[in-house]
């Protein structure tokens, strides 16, 4: 098992173990491309060289404006008819789901990773599922762990700290249910 599987089944990992190298060089590599991704014209060639290279495939139907910093790309699963607007942030080491037809707003964060509260050079890792269907509003906060049910509908703003079930709006901080569609 590598490091990435092991962290993508929530072992603990330490930080500044010879174990974690492989998890520096690759945060090292996506930093490079994200520099020249983020630098490039939109809709240009060279700005969809950087996506390939970024995520190590083309990305079929998934339309994602830039700026972007996604610290772990290829712990990234891709739907079809995804779109995620400007300044997405992906802590995405412990890995990410998003499936078809999702809508991102701008400013959205999604973290995969936390630390040990007494060592924080403990990585500990959850991953986050975004099923089929949802809108995420701008400026939202998805914690470690969290699944978004199918057409679910994320409020602008909301930080989202436990998982949110199919076919319902949640908004706030922490988000609540608003309302089941």
């Amino acid at each position: 098992m590598d490091i990435f599987e092991k962290i993508s089944n929530g072992e603990v990992v330490k930080m500044h173990s010879e174990e974690y190298r492989p998890c520096v060089e690759e945060l090292h590599r996506s930093y490079k491309v994200l520099h020249r991704l983020n630098g490039a014209e939109p809709l240009s060639e060279e700005q969809s060289e950087a996506f390939k290279e970024l995520f190590g495939k083309e990305l079929e139907s998934v339309g994602i404006f830039t700026p972007v910093q996604i610290d772990f790309p290829k712990q990234m699963r891709f739907g079809k008819n995804v779109f995620i607007n400007h300044s997405f942030t992906a802590m995405s080491i412990g890995g990410i789901r998003i499936g078809n037809g999702v809508q991102i707003g701008p400013h959205v964060t999604i973290l995969t990773n936390n630390h040990d509260l007494n060592d924080r050079d403990i990585l500990k890792c959850r991953p986050v599922t975004i099923e089929d269907g949802v809108w995420i509003g701008a400026g939202s906060l998805i914690l470690p762990g969290v699944t978004i049910g199918k057409n679910a509908i994320i409020g602008a703003g909301s930080v989202v700290t436990k998982d949110v079930a199919e076919n319902t709006v949640v908004a706030g901080n922490p988000a609540k249910v608003i309302r089941v569609i």
